[in-house]
Order: structure tokens, then sequence, then C-alpha cells
């Protein structure tokens, strides 16, 4: 079956879409008949054996046949249908929703059960498949969109268009703002994909994972975290101009004002329309690259590395390798260990290529450090360019990125 897909790899497609593949038939049943007999490579069975594989079974040889035609290029697929162990060979989307309120809260669970169940490349039709959308519900579910694995806006042919400018002005900023967003995070967002592929752990967490000993995450919802890292708070109601966030213990930093709030508690949290609350855990790094028009548009583009400091010590290991080839079986690829330690007036950031063998191209890594206070000084063996930002409270430091190791303090 994944040589059929030669037709389309000689005309430059590079990914391929397996829909309606549980499979869909419009028939009292919905699907073929239990009692059809397969060939199954000589030996037969029910198609009521081979159901639940069905769109595994396609998936794998979908995804054997690209990578097989490809010329050393990783192939991508999605699917509606698969069973344990599609993650191997194609992301998946929830199906075919609606254009509901209800459908974009009920997205959230649904990520969150398919990532702890061994899934972690999930999505859902941004704005709706079916019914028509309207602007404050496009503007919400692509909110949400821009921390999923899979996320694009999608709709039936026979409803109206919902690209963002069809609802006006105001609703086109703010998607282009999120959207541009998830572009800023495509490293942060590869590492954890690089993560789930290392350890299985999801993306998009339960609060509960990361939290097992607070019972206040055990039916939480209707708020994740990407990573360990970042919690979002999507908006799921229209009209709603706040809304109650959780945050667990430990200190968090709210992303778009800086304010720093204490875990362990409840808060109110203003949600106008251009605004879902996104909170970063004190003591985190977050990976950033430049805002793209697609993926890898600007190769070799310095990477940023925000820090939010906390009292003690904070780890992070950055992957990365060229997205695009299977060279990092081969070892072609970067693991980049940054270390922070906080403590009487002093912070010391330092880093380690642990392994280094992928030619990224960049000239710089820049540090954003979130701190509210001024430093009196910046020490460091190699020469770095550093300036404080009174107004975002952020300390900015240009390193060249030529050092197998790096270290230096900042003296407050």
């Amino acid at each position: 079956m994944g040589d059929l897909h030669q037709h389309y790899t000689d005309a430059g497609i590079k990914g391929i879409w397996n829909d309606m593949n549980e499979p869909a038939i419009f028939n009292e049943t919905k699907t073929m008949d239990l009692d059809v007999i397969h060939q199954n490579d000589g030996d037969p069975k029910t198609h009521k054996d081979l159901h639940n594989l069905y769109g595994y079974y396609m998936s794998k040889a979908t995804y054997l046949g690209l990578k097989k035609q490809l010329n050393g290029e990783r192939p991508f697929v999605v699917t509606r249908a698969g069973y344990a162990g599609i993650q191997r060979y194609a992301a998946i989307w929830t199906g075919d929703n609606r254009s509901f309120w209800d459908h974009l809260a009920m997205s959230i669970p649904m990520f969150l059960n398919m990532g702890v169940s061994g899934l972690p490349f999930v999505g859902a039709d941004v704005g709706g498949f079916a019914h028509p959308s309207n602007g404050p519900l496009l503007a919400r579910w692509t909110q949400l969109g821009a921390f999923t694995p899979f996320f694009r806006n999608h709709s039936a042919i026979e409803v109206p268009r919902q690209e963002p400018w069809r609802f006006g002005e105001e609703v086109e900023v703010i998607c282009r703002k999120y959207i541009e967003l998830r572009y800023r995070l495509m490293p942060h967002l590869y590492n954890l994909f690089y993560e789930a592929s290392q350890t299985g752990i999801p993306v998009l967490r339960p609060l509960m994972l990361e939290y097992p000993e607070d019972p206040n995450t055990f039916e939480l919802a209707d708020q994740f975290l990407v990573g360990d890292s970042i919690l979002v708070a999507p908006v799921y109601r229209p009209d709603t101009q706040m809304r109650l966030v959780y945050l667990p213990a430990g200190m968090w930093v709210n992303y778009w004002t800086n304010e720093r709030v204490e875990g362990g508690q409840y808060v109110t949290v203003p949600t106008p329309l251009e605004t879902m609350p996104i909170f970063i855990k004190a003591g985190s790094f977050i990976a950033e690259g430049p805002i793209e028009q697609y993926a890898g548009e600007k190769q070799g583009a310095d990477l940023t590395i925000h820090l939010y400091p906390l009292e003690g010590v904070s780890e992070y290991v950055y992957y990365e390798d060229d997205g695009r080839t299977f060279d990092y079986e081969q070892g072609t690829y970067n693991r980049l260990k940054l270390s922070c330690k906080q403590e009487s007036g002093e912070l010391e950031i330092s880093y380690t290529y642990e392994h280094k063998s992928y030619e990224s191209g960049r000239k710089n890594l820049i540090f954003f450090i979130h701190s509210p206070r001024r430093p009196e000084d910046v020490v460091s063996d190699e020469r770095v360019e550093w300036s404080y930002d009174e107004q975002k409270q952020v300390i900015q430091l240009i390193v060249p990125d030529q050092y197998v190791e790096w270290d230096m303090k900042i003296k407050y």
C-alpha cells in the first residue's frame, strides 16, 4: 500500500492525511461488515478481528511507504483512526467536531487523556469542523490551538469559511498574535516532542501528572501544562471577562505582565478577548525562536532562552537537530544543558554542550532573564553584551554560540 504514494511523492508531497480510516462506510453499522474477510497476507481474518487495527496498519503502511520514497526525509502522516502504538507512525486529531463552545471545552480533556494514553501528537479542528463558526469562538480556539501539538484551522466544505480575517480586524489581530507565539515557541515545543519520544511523557500534561499529591488537580480538566513549565488556562465560554485559574504549589509568573504569584491557590485573572491566561513556573527555562511564516524559514537565527529565576538551582536540557532528516539517528544533534543558581543576591548561569555535532548556523544565544531588579554588574570570562529593560523588567544577554562551555554571574 505504501508504494501507491509514489505518484504523490514524485509531485513533491511529503505528508499524507488518512481520513475515514475506521474504515467509515455509510451503511447501518457505519463501518465495514464484521463478517468481511481480509486476506491478511495469507492468514485470513474477519473484520471483527481486525477492525481496531485497520487504521493502525493503514497509517503504518503510509509512513513506511513515504519513508522509503522521501530519500532520507521524515514523513508526516495524520490519521483519524488508530490503535495502541499509532504514535510511532502518525499524528491524530479528534475527528469531526462542531463549531460549538462546548466542543472547544471538551477538546481539552480529550487531549490530556490521549496524552497520558501514549499519544502525544494530538489536536482538534480549530474553529470547529461543522456548523458556522464566529469571531470570538475562533479567537478563543486559536489561543488554545497555538499550544496543541497538532494545530490547524479546518472546516467542512459546506459551512462558511472561517479564516481569521473573515471576522474582522480585531479577530485577525488576535489570531495572528497567538499564531506568532506558536512559531516563537517552536524550539521549546520541539524539545518537548523529543522528550516524549524518549520517555513517553506527553507534550500537553494534566496538572495531576506533575502534581500527583495535590487533590485540587485530580479532576481539573479545563487547564493544562505544556511540558512542566507553562500553564495554560483557555477561555471556553463566550463573553468571559474573568476566569478562575488554579496555580499549584510554587511561584508562578504571569506571562503577559511578569507579575509573580504564589501558587497553591485559585486566582482570578482578567480575560478580555485578546488574552488567554498563561503562567510560567518560576525556575524555568523556555527556548524561543523568531517569528516565522513557516517552520524553518529563518534557519540559523539566534536562539532566545527565557529564564524565570528562582532561589535555588534550576536546570534545562535543550535538544536540537535538523528537524527534517533521520541524521539524528547517526548522532547528528545537539544537547545543551543549562543551569541556573540564585542565592545571596547573585545569579549564576552556565551551560555545557553535552553533545554537539549538528551545525545550527546561528551566531548567538540570547538570554532574557526576567528579574525585577537591575543588576549592578555582569561577570564573565568571555565578552558578553548586556542591558536591562526597566519597563519589561528583563536583563538581556548576548552570548556568542561558539563555546562548548560558558558561565557568568549577575550581581545585584
